[in-house]
């Protein structure tokens, strides 16, 4: 049963993220101020928390960097939004379904040695 629910909420987590990204894709026209790739950073915070945290201080940081060091602008661009997501996906999915569990089996390990 323990499984079966985990499988149900890994996809469920796998549905979630690809709806926030073609949701972002859909809604992105193009323009300088399209505000589309707010909405995947939002969507793809919450999915992907409290990693997602480090990672977007991280992407700051980098392109704080490249403004003051080379005065390059990142854009936004369909490719830059996939890019984007990829990189939340891959964090959240790691921590949450491989991270997660092997901290859980570890500690449950712990406990039975200590008992």
């Amino acid at each position: 049963m323990r499984n079966h629910l985990f499988a149900i909420a890994k996809w469920s987590w796998i549905a979630c993220s690809v709806a926030v990204l073609l949701v972002t894709l859909y809604s992105y026209d193009g323009k300088p101020n399209s505000d589309a790739d707010v909405l995947l950073a939002y969507g793809m915070l919450a999915l992907s928390f409290p990693l997602s945290l480090l990672l977007s201080a991280i992407v700051g940081v980098v392109g704080y960097l490249a403004y003051s060091m080379y005065g390059y602008v990142l854009q936004t661009s369909y490719w830059s939004i996939v890019l984007t997501w990829m990189c939340f996906f891959i964090a959240g999915y790691w921590q949450w379904f491989k991270l997660l569990p092997w901290l859980i089996r570890r500690m449950r390990e712990r406990k039975r040695v200590t008992v």
